[in-house]
């Protein structure tokens, strides 16, 4: 008899722009100098794409990712139980990501880069839409994206995760009603002031074969 699986993996996606595409772009937008030379510029992939810049490097981590102990009780208490206060939606959900590339625990709450404080080691993005979740693919998925203006998480990228809070900020840490749902480590490079980066988080539940592998 095969045994069901409740497995969950993610493939985690970067794409990125210079900071002469982004100039660039930002000059296609009738952006005037001053809001050109802003701390924190934010150009999504869309409008990019609109005016033809292609990221210069696009790349997908695949299967980076652990669910976290509050990432399970959050999902479990969606279908039984209590469910958590805010749930994610076009208000509530940030991408993080951080500098520290030591393994991801279980029972992790924040990215191993939190301090607390410190905007050079970890940054938590609003994504500023819900989740897209489809449910009609094989495995069902639940993908997350957030672009990171040119002002910030301006270090190595060496992990990330998904919490449930509305404004981008540097930290977790004293934040009411959040919950980090997954911690994965996915060596990414350096981001550099002026360039911009969009992250993409895709969870996949299952594998619905029933023998381990995908369909």
């Amino acid at each position: 008899m095969p045994l069901d699986q409740a497995l969950v993996r993610t493939d985690f996606r970067v794409r990125r722009w210079d900071e002469d595409q982004v100039d660039w772009a930002m000059g296609r937008l009738g952006m005037p100098g001053r809001q050109r030379n802003h701390a924190n510029v934010v150009i999504c992939p869309r409008e990019f794409a609109e005016h033809g810049v292609a990221p210069y490097s696009d790349t997908t981590e695949r299967d980076c990712n652990l669910v976290v102990q509050q990432g399970w009780v959050a999902l479990l208490g969606g279908i039984a139980g209590t469910s958590i206060v805010n749930k994610f939606s076009s208000t509530y959900g940030r991408i993080g990501v951080g500098t520290v590339s030591t393994v991801a625990s279980y029972t992790d709450t924040k990215l191993g880069g939190d301090t607390g404080g410190s905007s050079t080691t970890s940054y938590y993005q609003a994504c500023g839409a819900a989740p897209v979740i489809v449910t009609s693919s094989t495995p069902p998925t639940m993908t997350w994206t957030a672009t990171f203006g040119t002002g910030v998480a301006n270090f190595s990228w060496q992990e990330f995760g998904i919490d449930n809070y509305s404004a981008s900020g540097v930290t977790i840490t004293g934040l009411s009603n959040v919950i980090l749902l997954n911690h994965g480590i996915s060596s990414q490079g350096t981001k550099a002031s002026g360039t911009i980066w969009t992250a993409t988080a895709t969870l996949i539940f299952g594998y619905p074969s029933g023998s381990g592998t995908l369909s």
